[in-house]
C-alpha cells in the first residue's frame, strides 16, 4: 500500500526542528528480508559514520557500541518498512531508554507489528487520499498558483 508511509517518516526525519530537536538521528530501512548486522550497520553509519574498526566488528560489539553512543543523547532512529516484530527484538537492547524523550519511529504496512511493538500506544493510521484530495494535490503540484486549464 503506498499510503506514504515512508515520505511522511522521511520528512518529518529531514525537518528543520527535528534535527534541532535530537542530537542523534538515523534512518534503517528494514524490509520483509532483514539482517541483523545490515541495521545495526546502517543505524551506526548514520549516527557515527561507518569506520573500518565498526565495519569488523561482531554483531554483539556493535550492538554494544551503539547503545554506549544512544546513551547520553536525545535520539531519533527510524525503522521503515517494518513487516515483522524479529527486527524490533533482534534490536530493542540497543536503543537505552533514559528518559530524555529519546524516539523510535516505526513505518510498517501490517497495522499488528505497529500494535505488537508498542503496545500502550495505538498506531497512527494513514488512509488513501480520495479522488478529490488526489485531483487537489496533483493541481497544486503542477499548476502551482494557476488555474488548470
Amino acid at each position: 500500500f503506498g499510503v506514504g508511509k515512508t515520505t511522511l517518516a522521511r520528512k518529518v526525519y529531514s525537518s528543520r526542528k527535528v534535527m534541532r530537536h535530537f542530537h542523534l538521528r538515523a534512518w534503517c530501512s528494514v524490509s520483509q528480508e532483514y539482517e541483523k548486522r545490515r541495521l545495526l550497520l546502517e543505524i551506526l553509519t548514520g549516527i557515527h559514520g561507518l569506520t573500518e574498526e565498526i565495519r569488523q566488528m561482531r554483531d554483539e560489539d556493535l550492538q554494544d557500541k551503539l547503545r554506549k553512543l544512544l546513551l547520553k543523547n536525545k535520539y531519533l532512529v527510524v525503522m521503515d518498512d517494518v513487516w515483522g516484530i524479529g527486527a524490533w527484538n533482534d534490536l530493542k537492547n540497543s536503543f537505552p531508554d533514559n528518559a530524555n524523550g529519546s524516539r523510535i519511529l516505526f513505518t510498517s504496512r501490517l497495522h499488528r507489528v505497529a500494535s505488537e511493538i508498542k503496545q500502550d500506544s495505538p498506531p497512527l493510521s494513514l488512509s488513501l487520499f480520495s479522488q478529490e484530495e488526489s485531483w487537489q494535490l496533483l493541481e497544486k503540484k503542477v499548476f502551482k498558483e494557476e488555474c488548470c486549464p
